[in-house]
């Protein structure tokens, strides 16, 4: 819930929810990417947390990175490479890319086919390190524990 707070000036200042940072952020990083097409945080286990935008596509986006993530990190277990730190699946009309943000959450996008990965890829990057102090274990329980969240779109 927002509240408002009257600043030194006398104007109204609307302090925003956990939700509605993450969810800026997210959505900042959508706009500012060209070929960026859905971008969410979800959890590991297969929950959606946040979605930038009403058109993302989260249950789905969570679905994905939970069997993908668990995969790969398999893999990087098995090859003992160390923690899982980014999965990229490069397909015809575009790609996916999972970035871990900690060892629960991942923050899951796709692109189109012309996306410049490289600059996705850093935008990307720069938002896991942006969100990662946000998303706290109190964080987590809040976005979960919401009655109707918008998390899945």
């Amino acid at each position: 819930m927002t509240t408002g707070v009257h600043g030194a000036a006398g104007t109204a200042r609307v302090e925003s929810t956990p939700l509605q940072r993450l969810r800026w952020l997210l959505s900042d990083v959508q706009m500012t990417t060209p070929g960026l097409r859905s971008l969410a945080l979800v959890s590991t286990d297969g929950l959606p947390l946040v979605a930038a935008d009403e058109e993302t596509p989260g249950e789905e986006l969570a679905t994905l990175a939970a069997g993908l993530t668990a995969l790969s990190g398999g893999m990087s277990k098995l090859l003992e490479l160390g923690c899982l730190r980014r999965t990229v699946v490069t397909l015809h009309e575009g790609t996916l890319v999972l970035m871990s943000v900690d060892e629960t959450t991942c923050l899951a996008a796709y692109t189109s086919a012309g996306c410049d990965l490289s600059l996705a890829g850093y935008q990307l990057a720069r938002l896991v390190e942006r969100a990662g102090h946000v998303l706290t274990t109190q964080v987590r329980r809040e976005l979960r524990g919401q009655p109707g969240q918008e998390t899945a779109r």
